[in-house]
């Protein structure tokens, strides 16, 4: 076999093995991206469900500016939102100025409500006493 027509051959051989990487990996890639699109799904479901806030059951404080996006982030939901006892409804589509009262800088506890299945009802933000 003369030279030529073995470069030939090993230039062919590594042409189909970089294919057949490429062919791979973009077949492991579709697959992670289906597994991916699953979980979303399947964690957007999850919502407000007893397990995606099992373990919070401690004390959690949450900024001014946390408060405030979950209170957009609710916006047409099932879920009530309240901050300091006064319940926020807020569309950002409709009324672009609207304002909810919060300290951004300042640290909130949260209490979640929730009904006998489950599912969570309502969301109480309350501001928390500094200490000196």
């Amino acid at each position: 076999m003369s030279r030529n027509t073995q470069h030939l051959m090993l230039f062919c051989t590594a042409v189909v093995l970089f294919v057949t990487a490429c062919l791979y990996g973009q077949w492991n890639i579709r697959i992670l991206n289906e597994a991916l699109n699953e979980r979303v799904k399947t964690n957007a479901a999850m919502e407000g469900r007893v397990h995606t806030t099992l373990l919070t059951g401690g004390l959690v404080a949450y900024t001014g500016a946390e408060v405030l996006h979950t209170v957009r982030q609710m916006t047409g939901t099932g879920v009530r939102v309240e901050v300091d006892g006064h319940e926020y409804v807020i569309n950002p589509l409709e009324h672009r100025s609207a304002m909810i009262p919060v300290e951004l800088y300042r640290n909130y506890r949260v209490e979640y409500n929730r009904s006998a299945s489950g599912e969570l009802l309502n969301l109480s933000f309350w501001k928390e006493v500094e200490r000196q």
